[in-house]
């Protein structure tokens, strides 16, 4: 299956190219990131060209222009190992792809072919005056195979699955009062979804337990950990046999998952996620990232891994401070929501560069990272964890992740993209976040599987 994704804004940027109000088609590119998971083909727009009205013949009901105005892009896509989508526009009602469609998509993807000399597939992509997309892909023996998922992600997940009618679905009667409040519409998004969740313990377990009882088709669980005495008290599902056992986290949590017999799918990786390249593949193929990491290192790579694939990704951070007393300083959590193109999470001040290089030696090096601590400092040092503080940071990250697929908010999504939970002033607060200054997260968006700053241990 074939799948593609592009952010809001870029369609945004389509929109205004192919429908600029005179009647006429008109036609835009663009240069692809791709994933190869398993059977499934990810084409992943990394930037867009619009082609100058001036370079093409624009009439109501076709557009044609000279290859030659784009073999740059071809060039940097043989170069790069890049796909190419088509968009063009039907500027009146919701046509289908034409007969003069078929011949300029075989025709051009056969030059495509060419100059990109692989069998990873392109794509042709109409768009509509609502905003709509019809797609389609292009392989390399010139079949035209219809692809029935393309997910555009910004503020909000927006997934469209033409193959699937909500007129057809059912829903199932575990989730009838989940429908009540959401509709069946977000039922039948939640069971088509797949979502990956990075750290399985306090707040992770609790994550898991609610998107599998929400109706989430899929889940991949990500940890590298055993079940310790230390973790019964806020692990759900979790009991002393397991700790005796040395049972990994995400094995208890799928034995917990299989109990509620709701028909969820879940694969499970026993290791840390920079270090497993199949855990990786099965993030990147994800239509959703959650993360319940403590680590900086962590959380860097799943913030790579948002842009890279263009997937929205939520961020839980706990934090509990003792006062050695008996008591405690301060109880905060953390929700940031991240997406390519805005701020990241090393922007927004969550971790800095000095704790990401600390945690890397010393993942890799004990000797090296104690004979480097002075210049480390205080890294690395457990806080108090309770499950009370950890079940309540893990709700609000879920329903912010209701909130991106289904916006039932009465302010705009955009509002929200970081909120702290302050439990010692009993607090809420929230605020937006600005467009990311790092030259580095623009340039990467949507290069898919070239992951320049992804190394596998």
């Amino acid at each position: 299956m074939t799948s593609i994704r592009l952010l809001a804004k870029q369609q945004e940027e389509l929109m205004a190219h192919l429908h600029c109000g005179d009647g006429l088609e008109a036609i835009a590119f663009a240069l692809c990131g791709r994933l190869k998971n398993n059977n499934d083909n990810f084409i992943i727009v990394h930037r867009i060209y619009l082609m100058p009205y001036s370079d093409c013949k624009r009439k109501p009901d076709s557009v044609s222009w000279e290859t030659e105005k784009i073999e740059h892009l071809l060039s940097e896509a043989a170069d790069s190992k890049f796909s190419i989508i088509k968009f063009h526009s039907h500027p009146y009602g919701k046509s289908s792809f034409s007969d003069l469609d078929d011949i300029s998509d075989l025709n051009f993807f056969e030059s495509v072919y060419s100059w990109v000399d692989d069998e990873f597939p392109h794509a042709s992509v109409i768009i509509y005056n609502d905003g709509s997309m019809k797609a389609r892909e292009i392989t390399s023996d010139g079949n035209l195979k219809p692809i029935n998922n393309i997910s555009i992600v910004g503020e909000d997940l927006q997934k469209y699955q033409f193959d699937k009618l909500l007129s057809d679905f059912k829903v199932d009667p575990s989730q009838d009062r989940t429908s009540q409040a959401f509709g069946d519409k977000t039922i039948q998004t939640l069971n088509n979804l797949k979502v990956t969740v990075v750290g399985c313990s306090g707040t992770g377990s609790p994550t898991i337990e609610q998107l599998a009882r929400l109706g989430v088709g899929e889940l991949v669980l990500i940890d590298p950990d055993q079940v310790e005495i230390t973790n019964l008290n806020r692990i759900v599902g979790s009991t002393f046999k397991d700790a005796e056992e040395k049972l990994f986290k995400v094995d208890v949590l799928k034995k917990q998952i299989s109990k509620m017999g709701l028909n969820t799918k879940v694969t499970v990786f026993r290791s840390n996620l920079q270090e497993n390249r199949a855990a990786i593949n099965e993030a990147a193929s994800s239509d959703f990232i959650i993360g319940t990491v403590d680590s900086a290192e962590g959380r860097h790579y799943l913030n790579l891994i948002s842009t890279y694939y263009i997937i929205p990704y939520i961020d839980v951070g706990v934090k509990l401070i003792a006062d050695n007393k008996g008591g405690v300083d301060s109880i905060n959590g953390n929700i940031h929501y991240c997406y390519p193109g805005i701020e990241s999470l090393q922007e927004r001040g969550v971790f800095n560069s000095t704790q990401l290089e600390a945690e890397e030696i010393k993942r890799k090096s004990d000797d090296e990272f104690e004979n480097r601590r002075a210049y480390f400092g205080n890294v690395n040092v457990s806080s108090p964890a309770v499950i009370s503080v950890n079940f309540l940071l893990s709700s609000f990250a879920v329903n912010e992740f209701l909130a991106r697929i289904h916006p039932y908010r009465y302010e705009p999504n955009k509002k929200f993209n970081s909120s702290c939970v302050n439990l010692t002033n009993w607090d809420i607060t929230y605020s937006e976040v600005g467009e990311t200054s790092s030259r580095m997260y623009s340039k990467l968006q949507g290069v898919g599987e070239k992951e320049p700053g992804i190394r596998l241990e």
